[in-house]
């Protein structure tokens, strides 16, 4: 027993002194999808890279954010894990008080930010480019369109590969103009986006891409009357919230980003910004995934438009094929 409580001993003090990982949530815990992806881009990283990974769930205030990073320094953190704009005002600030401490912020770049901040920044014009082309081929009116959350700079972005993806893989198409759900809550507003919807299928659209994150479910309440009409899901995969009425969604892990950041950090890097897309697998199409199959996307139906997706993935990927 002696011998036993002793190994027990020794595996919690070797646990102890791995270096640790934090993950600071900017709400308390809830089925918000990308941020439960945080969490398991962390816990992942921690076994893969021997660290000791722990999640910090911060009140929906800047105070409460702010007390939770300083917790995450106190707690001799050597890797800080943030997602959402939330956390945007203050890293900058709490970092250059912690400079032993580096920190990892998921698409929210900072303008002239401490050495110790790292940013992630997704390609996902490279999928957004792939649903434009999915769109225009599986089209039967010859009219799709894009609802999004909030008309920002990399919305546009996001919307303009959509169309060169559309036009590249069928001259003639029809694009509608893209319609925003904006408001306090863009990203969480279905009624909002049902009415979009509805505005966009009196028209004429029969795809539309939903890229409005929560919103999207009024998205896919107004096409369940319609006995054409579909959409392509955003974020992770939405096929299962309407059977039939999804053709497939842009993906983003940030889960795998996490570890492939992690990685690199863990290895040395310093560097202030890592940007991933499809090469990286950190954007993607669900149909083109290795649990396709599993998906439940009505995508799955037409493998001759998928054989075209998966040739325009690959050649984005080896730089043969430009989405600009």
């Amino acid at each position: 027993m002696l011998g036993v409580f002793l190994d027990c001993t020794a595996a919690n003090a070797g646990a102890a002194d791995l270096p640790k990982i934090i993950y600071v949530r900017p709400v308390p815990n809830n089925d918000d999808v990308l941020l439960q992806q945080g969490s398991s881009g962390v816990n992942n990283a921690a076994k893969l890279y021997k660290m000791q990974a722990s999640t910090l769930e911060s009140q929906a205030t800047r105070a409460g954010r702010l007390l939770q990073l300083d917790n995450a320094v106190k707690q001799g953190a050597k890797i800080v894990v943030v997602m959402g704009i939330e956390f945007k005002d203050l890293l900058d600030s709490v970092a250059r008080q912690a400079p032993q401490t580096r920190f990892l912020i998921l698409e929210h770049c900072i303008d002239n930010a401490a050495n110790n901040i790292t940013c992630i920044t997704f390609r996902e014009p490279e999928a957004s480019y792939l649903a434009g082309m999915q769109a225009a081929l599986t089209s039967s009116t010859g009219k799709i369109g894009l609802i999004g959350a909030s008309d920002t700079a990399l919305r546009q972005k996001n919307s303009q590969a959509f169309t060169n993806g559309a036009r590249a893989a069928k001259a003639t198409i029809s694009i509608h103009e893209p319609l925003w759900v904006e408001g306090p809550q863009p990203f969480n507003d279905p009624p909002r986006a049902e009415a979009l919807t509805k505005t966009m299928l009196g028209d004429g659209v029969d795809v539309i891409w939903a890229a409005a994150a929560g919103s999207n479910s009024g998205v896919f309440k107004a096409l369940t009357p319609q006995s054409h009409a579909k959409a392509i899901g955003s974020g992770v995969n939405q096929c299962m919230q309407a059977p039939g009425k999804v053709l497939d969604n842009v993906e983003v892990h940030a889960d795998s980003a996490i570890i492939l950041a992690v990685g690199l950090l863990t290895n040395g890097s310093t560097a202030q910004r890592f940007d991933f897309g499809l090469k990286e697998g950190a954007v993607a199409l669900t149909a083109l995934g290795l649990d396709a199959a599993y998906s439940e996307c009505d995508i799955l139906r037409q493998r001759p438009v998928l054989q075209k997706l998966r040739e325009a993935s690959n050649a984005i990927i080896s730089g043969k094929l430009k989405i600009d």
